[in-house]
């Protein structure tokens, strides 16, 4: 079964349902879905419990997870870099390529560890982009605006002087990651940094990588990470200053 460019292998025994709304409260066990979006029918509020809490289950949506600036966790899967999040209530995961769409096919799991992870093995991922023959990461010949997140807020940088010194300090990155040798990016160490349609995450001590969704993953100092975001806090408050003396 395909859909929106990933496919599944289907567990032999299991049953497969095609949807307009996929609701994941309602989930059948050993049952994989293909759905045109993600949601809950109409008049009904998310559930506090699921029926389907912990079942094993399956489901390809189109367009229906966001990419984020900060994901929770990043991990290879067919050479493609996937934004990965847990949903504690229900007892799942959801996947999806971290590139720049804004939506994107997602892949939603349930069920214990182990059942999980054979279930990801399933699913067929296209390429992700091929780093650059530099070796090191892909970024905008010109950056207009820097972007990220400190504890919460979303902060940005402008000013030339500060997106200098970020595209300096990632242009110098050149120790690409051997395949095989990629660890998780995750929080709350990880720091996502949004450019002109490309976003670099660079990880802290816990693994000290660096990616970019236009291509690329090096090996980076562990607080490189820390250093540019504070960078960005720095040249937004400034500019919410003068904001406020004109």
């Amino acid at each position: 079964m395909s859909l929106g460019g990933l496919s599944v292998a289907v567990p032999e025994g299991w049953r497969t349902s095609e949807v307009t709304t996929f609701d994941p409260c309602i989930a059948e066990p050993r049952t994989v879905y293909l759905a045109a979006r993600w949601g809950f029918p109409r008049g009904t509020q998310p559930r506090s419990t699921c029926p389907s809490e912990g079942q094993a289950w399956i489901a390809l949506v189109r367009d229906g997870v966001p990419r984020y600036v900060k994901p929770e966790r990043l991990v290879v899967k067919d050479g493609q870099l996937l934004q990965v999040t847990e949903d504690i209530t229900q007892s799942q995961w959801t996947y999806r390529a971290f590139n720049e769409e804004i939506m994107a096919t997602g892949v939603f799991i349930s069920g214990d560890a182990k059942g999980r992870d054979q279930l990801l093995k399933r699913v067929t991922w296209p390429a992700g982009p091929a780093a650059p023959a530099s070796g090191g990461l892909m970024l905008p010949d010109r950056i207009t605006s820097a972007v990220s997140e400190d504890a919460g807020p979303m902060v940005t940088a402008t000013d030339a002087k500060t997106l200098t010194r970020i595209r300096a300090a990632l242009t110098e990155l050149r120790d690409p990651v051997p395949a095989g040798e990629e660890c998780t990016l995750q929080l709350p160490g990880a720091v996502g940094i949004a450019f002109d349609g490309v976003t670099v995450v660079l990880g802290d001590a816990t693994c000290p990588q660096a990616i970019s969704t236009g291509g690329g993953r090096v090996r980076v100092p562990a607080g490189l990470g820390r250093e540019l975001l504070d960078l960005i806090v720095a040249s937004d408050r400034a500019a919410a200053e003068r904001a406020t003396k004109d």
